[in-house]
């Protein structure tokens, strides 16, 4: 069946997040992608990789959605109905096909697969994305049972950040900084955590900032030792540890930051681990440079660590950029972990989280979000690189 393809014109009503220019550049680079596996059409599903390509921007992505990639026509977005606006007023592509509650996006999908490849043309399609369930993709593949090819093309060309996006991601981290001096100078004893969450929420939607794929973790006593455990209206204590980790969003990017700190001074241990951290922070930033493998990267934190007496259970950074919920990172396009023998290129950035749990009492973790530079690292976030004492 021949779908309808809508398309928009005259103004938008929100400024496009970044430039025409921009998304000219990242069509023509996913072009190429294609190109080189030898794809006439390419469908996206991921909301973070349909955002980059078209500047379409919606929470809705828990409903089917989809963007089809031609080589010589403007990308056209597959949208519940309610949700199509987003992309006919608040895209630079402008063209979309909607569907309504009762129908089988799938089915429209296909429908419109048919009507612009024809038999026996290659199309790729995202097979690993969060929202596109093991059924509805069977459902596609009946449909289109011969032609379709696993393609992630999105995801590495997301990793080098553009000039814009560099300057979009720097303007996030300022929001970070100004939200984590908001949580440092109200957490004091007999101030509920809730309280600075709210604050520091207030800090980052009224400067500016958007959603975050994953909320501000702001925690204070022996609930700090939980892996993202967030506000559960602990008053603090003298002697609680309390841990900021803040995520400013701009233009969908995000530059987040970790803090530890204590209410009073620190018991002996945590200044210790804190000893452990800076240096595991500080040889992550001398190390990560054009060329360097991250596992080699990741193994000096660890031994590192080693030296001081722990054992280091998690990965030493991951790539940020774009993010939708359930998460705020790209670790699943770039974490520094073992395994990884990836070389970092200008242009990457990256969130390093070194540090150690300690259930069921603290945690100690003081990160910075830094960009990969021609000769080494610019660290984009700037709070003080030690424990806040309050």
């Amino acid at each position: 069946m021949k779908v309808k393809i809508e398309e928009a014109t005259g103004p938008l009503i929100a400024p496009l997040p970044f430039s025409l220019e921009e998304y000219a550049s990242r069509l023509s680079k996913l072009r190429s992608a294609m190109r080189m596996q030898d794809l006439t059409v390419f469908v996206s599903f991921s909301p973070e990789n349909i955002f980059w390509i078209t500047g379409h921007d919606s929470p809705a992505y828990h409903f089917v959605q989809a963007c089809v990639v031609t080589l010589d026509d403007v990308p056209v977005n597959l949208i519940r109905r309610i949700d199509a606006t987003n992309t006919l007023l608040r895209s630079w592509s402008r063209r979309v096909v909607s569907y309504g509650d009762a129908d089988e996006p799938m089915d429209v999908l296909a429908d419109l697969l048919e009507d612009i490849a024809c038999p026996g043309q290659r199309i790729g399609v995202e097979t690993d994305s969060f929202f596109v369930s093991v059924r509805r993709f069977e459902s596609l593949r009946r449909r289109r049972s011969k032609g379709l090819i696993a393609a992630q093309l999105v995801e590495p060309l997301r990793l080098i950040k553009s000039a814009e996006e560099l300057s979009t991601m720097r303007r996030a981290a300022r929001l970070t900084n100004a939200a984590m001096q908001t949580a440092v100078a109200m957490a004091r004893e007999g101030v509920n955590e809730n309280h600075i969450a709210g604050q520091v929420w207030n800090t980052l939607v009224s400067s500016g900032g958007e959603f975050p794929g994953l909320p501000p973790f702001i925690v204070s006593g022996p609930r700090t030792s939980l892996g993202h455990a967030t506000w559960g209206g602990h008053i603090l204590q003298t002697g609680d540890p309390v841990v900021f980790e803040i995520p400013g969003v701009i233009n969908r990017y995000v530059a987040p930051l970790f803090r530890s700190g204590t209410v009073g001074d620190p018991a002996r241990e945590i200044r210790r681990l804190e000893a452990a951290v800076i240096e595991s922070l500080e040889i992550l930033l001398a190390s990560i440079k054009p060329g360097a493998i991250a596992e080699d990267v990741h193994r000096k934190s660890v031994a590192s660590f080693a030296r001081h007496g722990y054992a280091v259970a998690h990965r030493s950074g991951y790539s940020v950029g774009v993010n939708y919920a359930p998460d705020w990172g790209e670790g699943n396009l770039f974490s520094i972990v073992d395994g990884e023998m990836r070389a970092f290129e200008p242009g990457m950035v990256f969130h390093l989280v070194p540090g150690i749990y300690v259930p069921p009492e603290f945690v100690v973790v003081l990160s910075e979000t830094i960009i990969v530079t021609e000769r080494g690292v610019e660290v984009i976030t700037a709070f003080p690189r030690k424990l806040f004492i309050c």
